[in-house]
């Protein structure tokens, strides 16, 4: 009986950090979809410049975000 207990036990923490660690992994999906989406519609709308720019500020501000995230910080 007691093993079943700690064999529960540790299927719901693995469950709970792997439901953690999907959530970040959607967030991450949605942010980069976002840029996609904005890096398009600035294609279609204004040509292959403002595309290109629009890509390498998504790029620059997902990158900031993924430095803040992992604890850097710009001071």
């Amino acid at each position: 009986m007691e093993h079943k207990r700690k064999f529960f036990d540790m299927l719901r923490k693995t469950a709970r950090s792997f439901a953690g660690n999907f959530a970040l992994y959607l967030d991450d999906l949605l942010l980069i979809g976002a840029g996609a989406c904005l890096v398009s519609a600035a294609y279609e709308q204004y040509g292959r410049a403002a595309g290109l720019a629009a890509a390498g500020v998504c790029l620059a501000a997902y990158a900031l975000i993924v430095a803040r995230s992992r604890g850097g910080r710009h001071k």
